[in-house]
């Protein structure tokens, strides 16, 4: 899975919502969290450069969402809200009261319904790769139908070419990040596309008052300006910060990425 920080820290906890959520951890556990939730079909790893590139003062928390990585897989229960209170049960049964919540592509949407249901619980969101609203995507709706064909095991070629970046990133990252998502059974992509392409919270954006940094790459050709902007618009307290990347910023940018989401965090 490519080289690890020393000082990672993996564990799993059960949640009141019944699942058992594994997570990674870095930094002094009593430091005010920041907690990053990955996007469809990823896991932890998708933010294993940017937690080896945060300095080590800061807290870090990485989940694997349920039915991803090695987060317990139940049967159903793949909406936004329950992703959403997965999340908030997880910061209740490690103790973190309130959070910097960042999340990537479908982690994002997460984020978003976590900051509508519990506010109180968080202090800043950061936004990668994101949008209002994901439902019937063009781009999704033309994924469905191969994920509709997927059976298990789920063919790695697939997961490849799923996960290829716009710029280059290293081998051994990129090999972590496919047997990452090997390990999600056939009917958890499905089920979790499903959800992504019904499910549309963004009139309810308007809600979320707490500082927002959407962080977006202008080589994304999936969420593209015109989604930052609707973003923009409708959170108050949002702005706006450009990478010469695709979609995954965060794994071809990470320095870079990590160096604004540290100044963004000392503002919040």
């Amino acid at each position: 899975m490519g080289s690890l920080e020393p000082d990672l820290r993996f564990n799993g906890v059960a949640l009141e919502t019944g699942v058992r959520m594994h997570y990674v951890e870095r930094g002094p556990a009593g430091a005010e969290a920041t907690v990053f939730i990955h996007g469809y079909a990823d896991s932890w790893f998708s933010f294993s450069r940017v937690l080896s590139a945060l300095s080590p003062r800061h807290r870090a928390v990485a989940v694997d969402l349920r039915g991803h990585g090695d987060s317990e897989k139940p049967m159903g229960a793949y909406s936004l809200d329950a992703f959403a209170r997965d999340v908030v049960s997880f910061m209740d049964a490690v103790g973190v009261e309130r959070a910097n919540l960042a999340g990537h592509s479908m982690g994002s949407f997460i984020a978003q319904r976590v900051a509508m249901i519990a506010p109180q619980r968080v202090k800043s969101l950061t936004l990668i790769s994101s949008a209002p609203t994901s439902k019937d995507h063009p781009l999704l709706l033309e994924l469905k139908g191969a994920v509709d064909r997927l059976s298990d095991p789920v063919d790695r070629a697939f997961v490849a070419e799923f996960q290829a970046t716009t710029n280059p990133v290293p081998a051994d990252f990129m090999e972590g990040i496919i047997s990452e998502s090997l390990k999600i059974p056939a009917r958890i992509w499905r089920e979790t596309l499903h959800t992504l392409l019904l499910e549309d919270h963004s009139a309810r954006l308007p809600e979320i008052v707490v500082p927002t940094l959407i962080a977006w790459g202008k080589q994304d050709g999936f969420f593209t300006r015109e989604f930052q902007d609707g973003l923009r618009e409708l959170i108050p307290a949002s702005n706006i910060k450009t990478y010469a990347a695709g979609h995954a910023l965060h794994w071809e940018k990470p320095a870079e990425f990590t160096r604004d989401l540290e100044a963004f965090i000392a503002e919040a």
